[in-house]
C-alpha cells in the first residue's frame, strides 16, 4: 500500500476528516488534498506533521502494508483513544 492508502486506513479507522487533519499539520484542506491527488510521499516535515497527527509514526505509512495486515496504526488503544478524541471534540462543539 502507499503512503496516502496508510493515512486513508488510519484516518477511517480513527474516524477523521481530511479537514481534520490539515487543522492538525496546520495546512489548508487544499493543500492535504493536492498532495493526495499527486500520490507521492510528502516531503520529510509534512510526513512528520501527518504521522504525528494519526497517532503513528512516518516508517509505518511509508511500509507497503499488504490487504490482509492490520492497520498501519495496528493498536486497539490508539483507535479508542481518538474515538473518544472524536467525541469529544463532537461535544465541544455543541457548546
Amino acid at each position: 500500500m502507499s503512503f496516502w492508502e496508510n493515512v486513508e486506513l488510519l484516518r477511517e479507522e480513527q474516524n477523521t476528516s481530511y479537514r481534520w487533519l490539515a487543522r492538525m499539520m496546520g495546512v489548508s484542506e487544499t493543500t492535504v488534498s493536492s498532495m493526495r491527488r499527486a500520490n507521492t510521499e510528502p516531503r520529510a516535515s509534512e510526513a512528520v506533521k501527518i504521522a504525528s497527527a494519526l497517532g503513528t509514526t512516518v516508517e509505518s505509512l511509508v511500509e507497503n502494508h499488504s490487504e490482509d495486515d492490520t492497520p498501519p496504526s495496528g493498536s486497539v488503544y490508539l483507535k479508542k483513544y481518538f474515538d473518544l478524541k472524536k467525541e469529544l471534540e463532537r461535544l465541544i462543539e455543541k457548546f
